[in-house]
C-alpha cells in the first residue's frame, strides 16, 4: 500500500513540474526573442554599404574587359590532346585559319586561335589603360569592352615583365578614369574593392580586406620584383589586370596573381602595390624599357646565427656578401660584411625590401645608405647604377678532400674555372655533400665555391682544412655559387 501511495506521490510532483516549465517556459521564450536591432547599429551597416555602393558606382564605368587573342601554328596531323586550355588562355580549337597548300600539293600547317580574357582598368582621359603583362603580352589581338557597351581596338604601348605591368591604348571620347592612390598609406585590415571580369564576367565587384603587405615569393620568379598586396577579396581567373581600390575609390593594388590548389577563390589574392605601379608608368605610357636602380651587391637575409657571427643584437637588416668591381657600391666604399640597416633614411627590413627600393630610384639619382661595419654605423653616399641581366653558368663537380662539416672539397683547377665560369677566383670546390649534415640544409651543394672561412680568404684544400680546426665550433662560409654570393653559418660536428 505504501509503495502505491509512493507512485501517486511521484506522478503528482511530475505533473506540477510540468506544468511549472511549460507555463514558465513559454514566457521564458518570449522573453528571449530579439526585436528590431540597434539604430546606431544598422546605421553604421547601411553607411558601410553605401560606401561599397559608391566605391562600385564611381570606378565600374572605368573597369574594363580585355579580349586578347592570337594565331598558333600546328602540324596538319596535331591534335589537342591537352585540351585547348594548354597555352593558359581559354582557347578556341574548333575555329581553325583558311590556310594555303604547301610545295608539292602539302598542306600548311594549320593555324588555330586561342584567345584569353582579362582585365583593366582607364587611368586617364586620353585612353591608357592599366593591365598585367601576362594578359596582353604576345597577343595579335586586343578587343576592349567598357561597361557603357563602347568596344575598342587596343595597341600595347609597354610592358615590364619584371613587375607584370602593362599600358594598352585606345582611342576614345569622354573616357571615363580611375586616379591612383598611395599604397604606402595601406593598413592590414583596411576595406578594400576588386573590380574585374572573372571568368568573363564583366564588373563583378567582389569586397574584402588587405590581409598581408610586403609579400614576396609568391609567384617564384627570381627576376620579378614582388612587393604584393594580399587580400581576401575574391580574384578569380579573368580578373587579371583589374583593380584594387580603397574605399575613395582610388586604385591601390593591381590584381595579379591568386593562391589556389583548386585555380579557384580561396581568399588569398595578389595585387601589384600602386607605388610599384607609379614608379614604371611613365616608361611604360612612352613605350620605353623600364630602366631601374642597381647597387652592385650580391645580399642575404640575416637569421640568428649570422646576426651573433657578426656581433649584431638584431636579425633585421641585409647582409652584403659580394661587391661587384666597377659597381656603384664598390665605387661607395660599400665592403662584403657589411650589414645595409637604412636606404635613403628608411630602414631596411629583409633583401625584397631593399631590392625594390633601389629598383625604384633612378638609375644615377644620389642616394645614401647605412651599414654596420664591425660594430660602427657608417652613411656612405652612393649613385645608384643601372640593373642589367645577371648571367650565371652551371657547376659541375670533382672529387678529392674531405671536411668535418659534412662536405667533400677540391682545389679550382683550372679545368673547373672553365667549367664553372669563375676565372681569377680562389677558393675551393664542394664535389659532395652530406644529406643529413646541416651544411645540405643550410643549402650548400655540389658546385659551390668557398672563398672564405671565418672572413679570411682560403686557395686550398690545405687552407680550407687548417682554417676548419683553428674554428672553436662555429664556422662562417662564404661560397659563391650560380644564384650568387652568401654567408652559411655553420656548426663543425
Amino acid at each position: 500500500m505504501k509503495n502505491k501511495w509512493k507512485i501517486i506521490i511521484g506522478f503528482a510532483v511530475v505533473a506540477v513540474a510540468a506544468a511549472w516549465f511549460v507555463g514558465h517556459g513559454v514566457s521564458s521564450v518570449t522573453a528571449q526573442t530579439p526585436g528590431a536591432p540597434p539604430a546606431q547599429a544598422l546605421a553604421a551597416a547601411q553607411s558601410l554599404s553605401d560606401a561599397f555602393a559608391w566605391v562600385a558606382d564611381s570606378v565600374k564605368p572605368a573597369v574594363v574587359s580585355i579580349a586578347a587573342a592570337k594565331y598558333v601554328s600546328m602540324p596538319r596531323n596535331f591534335h589537342f590532346f591537352f585540351g585547348p586550355d594548354m597555352f593558359g588562355q581559354n582557347g578556341d580549337e574548333d575555329e581553325e585559319m583558311p590556310q594555303p597548300r604547301g610545295r608539292g600539293g602539302k598542306s600548311a600547317p594549320r593555324k588555330f586561335r586561342q584567345e584569353g580574357i582579362g582585365s583593366g582598368v582607364i587611368i586617364d582621359k586620353d585612353g591608357y589603360i592599366l593591365t598585367n603583362s601576362h594578359v596582353v603580352k604576345g597577343m595579335d589581338e586586343l578587343k576592349v569592352f567598357m561597361a557603357d557597351k563602347r568596344e575598342f581596338d587596343a595597341k600595347v604601348v609597354g610592358t615590364d615583365p619584371k613587375t607584370d605591368i602593362a599600358i594598352v591604348k585606345i582611342n576614345g571620347k569622354n573616357l571615363p578614369w580611375v586616379p591612383l592612390a598611395d599604397s604606402k598609406a595601406l593598413r592590414v585590415g583596411d576595406w578594400v574593392v576588386a573590380i574585374g571580369s572573372p571568368y568573363g564576367l564583366p564588373q563583378t565587384v567582389t569586397a574584402g580586406i588587405v590581409s598581408a603587405l610586403g609579400r614576396s615569393g609568391v609567384i617564384g620568379s627570381r627576376d620579378g620584383y614582388e612587393d604584393f598586396i594580399q587580400t581576401d577579396a575574391a580574384i578569380n581567373k579573368g580578373n587579371s589586370g583589374g583593380p584594387l581600390v580603397n574605399l575613395q575609390g582610388k586604385i591601390v593594388g593591381l590584381n595579379t596573381a591568386i593562391y589556389s590548389p583548386s585555380g579557384g577563390n580561396i581568399g588569398v589574392g595578389f595585387a601589384v602595390p600602386s607605388s610599384i605601379i607609379a614608379s614604371v608608368l611613365p616608361s611604360l605610357k612612352a613605350g620605353k624599357a623600364v630602366q631601374r636602380g642597381q647597387l652592385g651587391v650580391m645580399i642575404q637575409d640575416l637569421n640568428e646565427d649570422l646576426a651573433k657571427d657578426f656581433d649584431l643584437k638584431q636579425t633585421k637588416g641585409v647582409l652584403v656578401a659580394q661587391v661587384n668591381k666597377g659597381s656603384a657600391a664598390e665605387k661607395a666604399g660599400i665592403q662584403p660584411g657589411d650589414v645595409v640597416l637604412q636606404y635613403n633614411g628608411q630602414h631596411v627590413e629583409d633583401v625584397n625590401e631593399l631590392r625594390n627600393r633601389v629598383a625604384a630610384t633612378a638609375p644615377g639619382a644620389k642616394s645614401t645608405i647605412m651599414v654596420v661595419r664591425k660594430g660602427k654605423e657608417i652613411t656612405l653616399p652612393i649613385t645608384v647604377g643601372i640593373a642589367t641581366e645577371a648571367t650565371a653558368a652551371a657547376a659541375e663537380e670533382e672529387e678529392k678532400g674531405v671536411s668535418n662539416l659534412g662536405m667533400t672539397v677540391t682545389n679550382l683547377t683550372k679545368e673547373l674555372e672553365r667549367k664553372l665560369d669563375c676565372k681569377g677566383e680562389k677558393g675551393v670546390v664542394v664535389t659532395d655533400v652530406d644529406a643529413n649534415s646541416p651544411a645540405y640544409r643550410r643549402g650548400v651543394r655540389e658546385g659551390d665555391l668557398i672563398v672564405e672561412v671565418n672572413r679570411q680568404p682560403v686557395a686550398n684544400v690545405g687552407e680550407f682544412e687548417k682554417a676548419i680546426k683553428s674554428a672553436k665550433t662555429n664556422v662562417l662560409l662564404l661560397i659563391k655559387s650560380k644564384e650568387g654570393t652568401r654567408f652559411v653559418p655553420l656548426q663543425k660536428r
